[in-house]
């Protein structure tokens, strides 16, 4: 490691603007939106009330309920956010979270129109679980629910029922990024929605009713279909969305990656390099090739403020809003505190391995192919038999695959 230069009060300056830089950028704009969910939800609680020509004091209630979940809610949601890294690359901007907050409160006022076992409350959960995480999703599936109960004659059947559909939307998400064919998770919330109704609507009675049955296939029917139609609208739109991010935060016009080039203009070529080499590896074994590229590039961006590296790379990338995606990778940087989980951690450790081997080698010592073969293989081997990438899901086809490219295809000088 070279020897750090002592530092001036301008490149101290330089480096805590790095740090921070970001940190402020969009904070009013999420505030916005913010408010705009609070103020869904406050509304939602209004209009429920008077669609079902609520009193004034049960109205009354219904304001302090929304307000009281709002607050709740979003001050969770903020929370969780600054302490698991959850939306990093959302800080700036929760469109998609406030965007469908907004369409499932409006969605919550019209379903008060429908008979209660024909709502598609399982859309609601599924949604939210879709555009932040199941938890957030069930939570606020649970405050349409409860404004239901609060609305209507307080059928504690009903609203176990809508508990029931309302995690069995979030267990949708689950089944649609897990099962490759999704048409059998179709058919499970087709059952899943059916049997509940059945059920507590027998309960509630103690017999059949046509009339319930005939609402509740068709509620299976919408609420199955709709979670697929509605996964692969979300998904698509915020797959996209991160490409376009990852792809953002690589450009040379990029804050951070002007104060990478700024510091060292080896660390910026070599990470350039390992970029270019694991998105390529990365294709290669069906990894994502964004998040390798933009994990490969930040990969040493802890030595712009020195030891310990993890902790600075983590915060540099934190106050600049990188995805979480990038910042669980830094947090992995050589395994020194926590092994590769992933296929891009561990892909970008082993391309940045090698890179760092070159980088320290003249072409002369390299003159050979049989030299440069040996090098891979040594450094490779030496990585795999120290278990570095037993915790991140790479097979030993993946391995021979990316080993082969780095020998035959691979531009390491």
């Amino acid at each position: 490691m070279r020897e750090k230069a002592p530092e001036t009060a301008k490149e101290n300056e330089t480096k805590t603007s790095t740090r921070i830089r970001g940190k402020d950028s969009g904070r009013g704009r999420r505030n916005l939106m913010f408010l705009g969910m609070a103020s869904c939800g406050i509304l939602e609680c209004i209009l429920s009330g008077i669609i079902r020509h609520r009193e004034p004091d049960r109205m009354a209630v219904l304001i302090f309920f929304g307000i009281l979940y709002s607050v709740t809610f979003l001050a969770g949601m903020e929370l969780y956010r600054i302490q698991k890294d959850w939306f990093y690359e959302k800080a700036r901007d929760y469109r998609y979270i406030a965007g469908w907050y907004a369409v499932s409160c409006a969605a919550a006022v019209l379903f008060e129109y429908l008979p209660e076992y024909t709502r598609p409350v399982l859309l609601l959960a599924a949604g939210g679980a879709i555009v932040t995480n199941s938890f957030f999703g069930m939570t606020a599936g649970m405050f349409h629910a409860a404004v239901f109960a609060v609305c209507g004659q307080e059928n504690v059947y009903m609203l176990l029922c809508d508990l029931f559909l309302l995690a069995g939307g979030c267990l949708a998400v689950t089944f649609f990024n897990e099962i490759r064919n999704r048409r059998w998770g179709i058919i499970f919330l087709f059952l899943y929605t059916f049997d509940c109704i059945l059920v507590f609507s027998f309960i509630r009675t103690g017999q059949l009713d046509w009339n319930v049955l005939l609402g509740g296939a068709l509620n299976g029917i919408i609420s199955s279909v709709g979670a697929w139609i509605l996964y692969q609208t979300l998904h698509r739109r915020l797959k996209a969305s991160r490409k376009q991010e990852m792809e953002r935060i690589l450009k040379p016009e990029f804050g951070l990656v002007q104060a990478v080039s700024g510091f060292s203009k080896a660390d910026y070529a070599h990470g350039r390099k390992v970029s270019e080499i694991a998105r390529d590896c990365a294709g290669l074994v069906g990894a994502d090739p964004d998040v390798a590229a933009a994990g490969g590039f930040y990969y040493r961006i802890g030595r712009m403020e020195g030891e310990p590296y993890v902790e600075n790379g983590v915060a540099i990338a934190r106050s600049n809003h990188l995805p979480r995606e990038v910042v669980g990778i830094l947090r992995e940087y050589n395994g020194e505190q926590q092994l590769p989980s992933t296929l891009e951690s561990a892909i970008v450790h082993i391309v940045d391995s090698v890179v760092a081997k070159f980088d320290v080698l003249d072409r002369a010592t390299l003159s050979s192919s049989w030299n440069q073969d040996m090098l891979v293989y040594q450094t490779l081997n030496e990585n795999s038999a120290s278990g570095l990438y037993d915790k991140s899901g790479f097979s030993m086809n993946m391995f021979l695959k990316i080993r082969d490219y780095l020998i035959k295809e691979a531009e390491l000088f």
